[in-house]
């Protein structure tokens, strides 16, 4: 039986790489939903399954993306107050 693999070696690099994809895989998606929203409103002939299917991919994108965000590690200064901005 095949297992996944626990241990990724990913670089920062590599991260930025797939987020940078993420991000425009995110745009396409949301171009075709804004698209679907204005055809739906002007055509009813809309296929609402393969608007479904945009909706739910674009949420799991997004999903991904905020939980790639979450694991960061942000820098903040040790040993003083730190203001941010």
């Amino acid at each position: 039986m095949t297992r996944y693999n626990p241990r990724f070696e990913l670089t920062v690099e590599d991260v930025d790489l797939i987020e940078a994809a993420l991000h425009n895989t995110r745009d396409v998606l949301s171009q075709s939903h804004l698209a679907f929203e204005h055809k739906a409103c002007i055509e009813e002939g809309v296929n609402p399954d393969k608007a479904t299917r945009v909706t739910e991919k674009l949420a799991q994108v997004q999903d991904l993306l905020g939980r790639l965000h979450n694991q960061k590690v942000f820098y903040r200064p040790g040993g003083e107050a730190y203001v941010g901005g």
